[in-house]
């Protein structure tokens, strides 16, 4: 295995180790230091949107000094985050204190951007045939580091030490966990990554790219085949979402769960998504069609929410709290990569988006992070009871008559997947080469040097936004099988 591949895995390993260990014990750490829900909600909305925000930045960067620097300072980004997320109780107002907390996360968000980094990274350092390859050995690395974050949690349960004038406990710890993890993965990207060397840029690109994205645009409102996987994407990362961010408050009042069990509750998610991709894997080998793939995810997915809807109230099982999770969760590996194949096969189709697949592809992941960010807030505010509200309420539900507008989602998604059909398959012979690309030039006037090509699949791929449920994206699940 490269050097390079190695250093990538160890940051990938920490990023979502991190990202596991916060989760289960965020709400707690901030109820403990006197925030609300609708705070909570909002600092999980503000994580997700600064690393939306800073992954075309570093891209950006990256392409201008190359990979070293953006490392380095981006994973500095997140060792400072982790710190003020440690120290937070150290502040005896508790507005400061929420506010620390905060700014750890902002920070944190920001170093987590790196993630576009590797795509970017990989692009340019691999051959073609090579990236797919290292991608998802990448993504499964990240899906093992989703499943041993319990493990760290469950090791930090009892927590009770001062270190340089700072009592740490349960909650806060984990801070200190996110600088100890940052400061080795930054370690060995110093160590095992190599700096690639800038490529120049054509000078007239920015001119032509501003053209294009109004033709883009126009094929993507044109065509419901090019438009809907944008919808759907959407959905399943903002679905996705809620689940994350219900668990945790939902736990705790129905069950009196702490951050260990539903870390393990977020573990075992992980183990279900793997499953399922393995499924969606071997049936799309047997053939069956992608377009039936995705809907019978959709199906499945709204029929998750609905029980996650009607099962979680106070008194239900453990069984019953538990059910709608493994039903919904299931559901995502199905609507992850066939809804990628399916919209990949509309733009190979569309010859004006010739020789623009990257820029497709990248939008698409945009789409996916625009649910990663929005979801944690409307949740919290709107969909989500508080302890107070569900003891008033009649029905003694966790969720409110707004949260039907999730399973309500994946059927729109449904009926418009169905509406829009699924895109006639590619004629033997013809292809994006034997069309008009987009700029009007003809194909023998249109070809890059290798060195343009890099540069090019670099600075989409640096666009591109990791899924998550580490975080929030979506990529992790929708590997072209």
């Amino acid at each position: 295995m490269e050097l390079f591949v190695f250093a990538l895995a160890t940051l990938g390993l920490a990023d979502s180790v991190s990202y596991m260990i916060v989760m289960p014990s965020l709400s707690f750490y901030i109820t403990s230091l006197g925030g609300s829900q609708d705070f909570y909600g909002f600092v999980l909305a503000i994580y997700s949107f600064m690393s939306f925000c800073g992954k075309p930045i570093l891209g950006r960067w990256s392409d201008a000094t190359s990979f070293k620097i953006p490392y380095m300072v981006s994973i500095s980004f997140s060792v400072f985050g982790g710190f003020l997320y440690a120290i937070a109780p150290v502040f005896t107002n508790n507005q400061t204190a929420l506010a620390s907390v905060a700014l750890g996360r902002i920070f944190g968000g920001l170093g987590r951007a790196n993630s576009a980094l590797n795509f970017a990274y990989v692009a340019r350092a691999c051959e073609a045939k090579d990236r797919t390859s290292i991608t998802v050995l990448l993504g499964g690395v990240q899906m093992i580091g989703m499943a041993i974050a319990p493990l760290f949690s469950a090791t930090l349960v009892n927590a009770d030490f001062t270190f340089c004038g700072v009592h740490f406990d349960n909650l806060n710890s984990v801070g200190l966990i996110l600088v100890i993890l940052n400061l080795f993965s930054q370690v060995m990207v110093t160590m095992f990554l190599p700096d690639l060397p800038r490529v120049e840029g054509n000078g007239s690109e920015k001119e032509e790219s501003e053209s294009e994205g109004l033709r883009i645009l126009r094929c993507i409102l044109s065509n419901p085949q090019i438009a809907v996987p944008f919808f759907t994407i959407l959905t399943f990362n903002f679905n996705w979402q809620l689940i994350e961010t219900a668990l945790a408050p939902a736990g705790q009042d129905i069950f009196g769960w702490g951050p260990v069990e539903i870390s393990f509750m977020l573990g075992g998610m992980a183990f279900i998504t793997c499953a399922g991709m393995i499924t969606v894997h071997k049936l799309s080998r047997s053939d069956v069609s992608d377009f039936k793939l995705l809907c019978s995810g959709l199906t499945g997915n709204s029929l998750g929410y609905l029980l996650l809807y009607i099962m979680w109230h106070r008194g239900v099982s453990v069984a019953g709290f538990v059910g709608p999770i493994i039903v919904g969760t299931s559901a995502f590996p199905f609507m992850g990569a066939p809804n990628r194949s399916l919209f990949s096969a509309a733009v190979d189709l569309t010859p004006e988006l010739a020789g623009h697949e990257g820029t497709m592809q990248a939008l698409l992941s945009m789409s996916s992070s625009i649910g990663g960010f929005t979801a944690p807030f409307i949740v919290t505010r709107y969909w989500l009871r508080t302890p107070e509200e569900v003891s008033s309420s009649n029905d003694s539900r966790e969720f409110g008559p707004w949260a039907l507008f999730s399973p309500l989602l994946g059927l729109v998604c449904l009926t418009a997947t169905f509406m829009a059909g699924e895109a006639e398959k590619k004629v033997e012979g013809v292809g994006p080469d034997e069309t008009t690309p987009l700029d009007g030039k003809s194909p023998s006037k249109r070809r890059l040097s290798a060195v343009e090509v890099g540069r090019r699949a670099s600075a989409r791929a640096s666009m591109c936004t990791s899924m998550t449920i580490i975080p929030p994206d979506g990529d992790m699940f929708e590997e072209d099988v």
